[in-house]
C-alpha cells in the first residue's frame, strides 16, 4: 500500500481515538450500546472467551461521517445481555479521502477474523485478513495474511501468511509455478487492535 495512504491513516485513526464517545459498559444488543448519533455498521456473534456463551462482536458508524467507526466486543452474560470488554476507534475507522479498505468481519472457532482489501495500484490490490483470540486478559493478533493480486488476471502472484502463536510464516510466489518458502522467526509480545493498523501492518519473509 502507498506510504502516504497509510501515513495518512494512521494520523487519521489518532484523531479519531480523541473524539470518539464512550460506550455503555452493559446493553442487551448492538443496538443498545450506539451513542445518539451512531449507528451499527457490522455485526456477528459467537463464543470469544470460552466460556459457552454467545459474545458479540460489532461496528458502530457515525451518522455524520462513514469514516469514524467503533469496534466494539461484548462478552455475554449469563442472565443475558452483554458486558463491553473492547472499545477500539482507530482499527476500524479510515479518512474519508481515502477508499474505505474494511470488506467484513466475523466470528470463527473462537477467534476474531477481519478481511481487508487495500488498493496497491490501478492494476493490483492487495488483501489482507486478522485474526485476533482473547488471550492473558485481551484480544491478540494471532494470524495475519496478505495476497498480492492481479486485477487484470485476476488471480493471486503472491501471498505471505503469519501464524504469529507458532511463529510460523510461510511466503509463495505464485509466479514461479507455486515456489514456497517457510521459516520460524522470534516475535516478542503479541498485538492487540490499538497497535494495528491495517493498510499500514505488514511483515516480509526477506525481512524476518
Amino acid at each position: 500500500m502507498n506510504r502516504l495512504i497509510a501515513l495518512a491513516m494512521l494520523l487519521f485513526v489518532g484523531t479519531m481515538a480523541a473524539q470518539t464517545p464512550r460506550l455503555p459498559q452493559n446493553a442487551a444488543s448492538a443496538r443498545d450500546f450506539a451513542p445518539n448519533g451512531w449507528h451499527v455498521y457490522f455485526a456477528d456473534k459467537g463464543d470469544l472467551n470460552k466460556d459457552g456463551i454467545s459474545d458479540l462482536a460489532f461496528i458502530l458508524q457515525s451518522d455524520n461521517s462513514e469514516g469514524k467507526r467503533i469496534l466494539g466486543i461484548a462478552f455475554g452474560k449469563k442472565g443475558g445481555g452483554y458486558r463491553l470488554q473492547v472499545q477500539n476507534a482507530g482499527f476500524l475507522s479510515f479518512d474519508e479521502d481515502l477508499t474505505d479498505c474494511f470488506v467484513d468481519m466475523s466470528i470463527k472457532k473462537g477467534t476474531l477474523h477481519f478481511n481487508f482489501l487495500l488498493p496497491f495500484s490501478p492494476a493490483f490490490d492487495d488483501k489482507d485478513s486478522f485474526i485476533f483470540r482473547f488471550q492473558n486478559g485481551r484480544f491478540e493478533l494471532i494470524g495475519w495474511q496478505r495476497e498480492h493480486i492481479d486485477n487484470v488476471k485476476n488471480k493471486v502472484r503472491e501471498a505471505t501468511s503469519v501464524n504469529f502463536s507458532t511463529k510460523t510464516i510461510i511466503a509463495e510466489d505464485r509466479t514461479k509455478k507455486s515456489e514456497t518458502r517457510k521459516k520460524v522467526f522470534s516475535y516478542g509480545r503479541l498485538k492487540s487492535f490499538d497497535e494495528v493498523t491495517p493498510g499500514e501492518f505488514q511483515m516480509s519473509y526477506d525481512d524476518l
